[in-house]
């Protein structure tokens, strides 16, 4: 077993490469294409960076790293300001704060340097992204709100999609779900408008996410979880689909791994297949990304899976293999291997193993204070860049008060000369310009008379056509009106035609049914050597006759069914089509008011049969003890509950 988990880490390890090789492959293959623009191996080694974010992060610094040197030859310098912009992100997932700070600081320089929009609002966008995840939201919100205005109506702002992401992400945080929900739809319609697979998962993912926090909210409206399952599902399929596209397989592992635990905590047990499907792809792809966490998150749920079942000893063996995957990783989580430890030892000890219990646990604690001192190492750093931001942020103001009073200070000297000029301009054209106003003062009272005289025919007309607009509506509501009682009153006498004809044909059928036993009977009786020939051939033939004419009664029964199938249909649904046809005849009985004699007496059983058999279609129907099977099917007759219980 041990042998198996080992050689399943290793080529999950091989597996988390090839997405990656994949992309770089087909990069190069890109770069080695002959007549390739300085600009666009920049750019195809900055997408280079991005295809590699999920597998080897030092590689993706490099190629972004080679992309910004190219850049800096290049005479737009707007490619430089996106080379900083993308190691932003990239920095700072391999947390190295600081130096993601720096690189915005440049990429801002360099992007207002080129006057290029869409680049300065790609950098505000990033700028946007790295306070959200330094705990800055409100400032956050404010950049995400700057890309946006920035870059809107620009052709190929790729960066509009993962705006409204970020801001549907920041309200949900504040349980904002009207604003979330805003915000995760204008993300989808940005996405399906590129046809990028990543923003296409990304736009789904939002609008998962928002319906479940609206679900979180009133778990009574089931509709919302439906709703939010839907979009993950759809979000999975297209990563399906376009998985050697697909840059970002990180998302799609988490969309899988909320999938399954909706499943798993708002369905019942027989959904636990369901649940398991989506863990199995969120652990393949969380194998295949090198993400610890959701590994860990797959085993420990399929754990509890195990535990919910009393099988202590295979909640064990995946808390074992998850434990394994971890340390198959060149850096393991010491947080999620506690969790882990801590998980095994309360299965240790549920399955009466208290020295393996107690060892599980000194292994939590180790695990445990080892992660907590790389939490303060983190905060540390995270202190300190945030205290070097802030001094180049002061440092920034102050140079940004100089130049603005240096801008005042140009304004004011060039505004006291214009003053100058405009003072002897108007010295000099004062009076061309009194005698001009005079003779245009006449023309535009002239003007004014005219356009007076012609609104006030305007405003007359006006009024005329809003009374004859008011008499031609009042005259439509009131056809509308007689229209709508007419068809009303029609579909009354429609209902009570159809009705009647249903009572008339189903009293038929009974009584054909009843006559057809009654000359079956009597023709085994003809069989007797005992009876007359001649007599008996005669009332064959009356037999047949009757045969024949309940033949046509039966093509009139098929009508009616057509007419009206609820009643043996909706039995039917209602009874998961476990009714037989002696099962339907009996309720046909029940419904037209016999009684059980009466019944028992067309039927020719006893009583007691007629007795086992109610008891048995109520079962098949699904009604309670409390509740009457006559009333059942004769209330449907004049309510239709059938109906509305299928519409439910």
């Amino acid at each position: 077993m041990r042998v198996i988990i080992v050689f399943v880490a290793l080529f999950t390890l091989l597996m988390a490469s090839s997405y990656a090789q994949s992309a770089q492959d087909s990069l190069k293959r890109v770069l080695q294409q002959p007549g390739l623009t300085p600009e666009e191996q920049v750019m195809t080694r900055i997408r280079m960076g991005r295809a590699l974010v999920d597998g080897n992060k030092k590689e993706a610094i490099a190629s972004t790293q080679t992309a910004l040197e190219m850049s800096r030859s290049l005479k737009d310098r707007k490619y430089e300001a996106l080379a900083h912009s993308a190691l932003v992100s990239l920095e700072y997932t391999a947390e190295d704060t600081a130096v993601a700070i720096h690189h915005l600081d440049s990429a801002f320089l360099f992007a207002r340097e080129s006057g290029d929009p869409l680049t300065i609002a790609s950098v505000w966008y990033r700028k946007g992204w790295l306070e959200n995840r330094t705990g800055k939201p409100h400032e956050a919100v404010k950049s995400f709100q700057e890309s946006l205005k920035l870059g809107k109506g620009l052709p190929g702002n790729i960066y509009e999609t993962n705006v409204y992401y970020n801001l549907a992400s920041i309200y949900a945080d504040w349980n904002d779900t009207e604003t979330q929900f805003r915000y995760a739809k204008a993300c989808l319609a940005s996405a399906l408008s590129r046809s990028d697979p990543d923003d296409i998962c990304n736009g789904y993912q939002a609008m998962a996410t928002s319906f479940e926090y609206q679900f979180n909210g009133d778990t009574s409206k089931r509709a919302l979880l439906d709703s939010s399952l839907y979009y993950n599902r759809k979000a999975i399929a297209i990563y399906e689909s376009n998985a050697q596209r697909i840059n970002f397989h990180s998302v799609v592992a988490l969309l899988a791994l909320n999938t399954a635990n909706l499943y798993d905590q708002y369905f019942p047990r027989n959904y636990r297949d369901s649940a398991q499907h989506y863990l199995d792809i969120a652990l393949r792809i969380g194998k295949e990304t090198n993400q610890q966490e959701v590994v860990a998150s797959s085993y420990g749920m399929m754990s509890g899976f195990a535990m919910n079942d009393g099988n202590y000893n295979r909640a064990s063996e995946l808390l074992l293999a998850g434990l394994l995957a971890l340390k198959a990783y060149p850096a393991p989580d010491n947080r999620l291997m506690a969790h882990l430890m801590e998980a095994l030892s309360d299965v240790a000890e549920k399955k009466g193993d208290l020295p393996k219990a107690l060892e599980y646990a000194r292994e939590y604690s180790h695990y445990y204070a080892k992660a907590f001192d790389a939490d303060r190492m983190a905060i540390a750093k995270k202190l300190e860049a945030q205290y070097q931001a802030r001094q180049r942020e002061q440092e920034l103001v102050s140079l940004q008060e100089k130049a603005a009073f240096n801008r005042k200070l140009n304004i004011v000297y060039i505004g006291l000369i214009i003053a100058c000029l405009v003072a002897l301009l108007y010295l000099f054209r004062s009076y061309h310009f009194r005698l001009q106003a005079t003779i245009q003062q006449q023309k535009l009272l002239e003007q004014e008379k005219q356009d007076g005289k012609l609104l006030i025919r305007l405003k007359e007309e006006e009024a005329m056509r809003l009374q004859l607009e008011k008499q031609e509506a009042e005259l439509q509501a009131r056809l509308q009106t007689e229209e709508a009682a007419r068809l009303q009153a029609e579909q009354l006498l429609i209902q009570a035609q159809k009705e009647q004809l249903q009572q008339d044909l189903l009293a038929g059928t009974l009584q054909v049914e009843q006559k057809n036993e009654l000359l079956e009977t009597l023709q085994e009786k003809l069989k007797d050597k005992a009876v007359q020939p001649d007599l008996a051939k005669q009332i064959t033939r009356m037999i047949e006759s009757h045969k024949r004419m309940d033949k046509n009664f039966e093509t009139t029964r098929t009508e009616f069914e057509n007419i009206h199938p609820e009643f043996f249909r909706k039995l039917q649904e209602k009874a998961n089509n476990g009714l037989t046809k002696l099962d339907l005849k009996h309720c046909s009985y029940i419904s037209i008011g016999l009684s059980t004699k009466e019944i028992a007496s067309h039927l020719g059983v006893a009583p007691k049969s007629i007795l086992m058999s109610r008891y048995r279609i109520k079962q098949k129907l699904g009604l309670g003890k409390e509740e009457g099977l006559d009333a059942y099917l004769m209330a449907w007759r004049e309510n239709n509950p059938l109906s509305e219980d299928a519409a439910g």
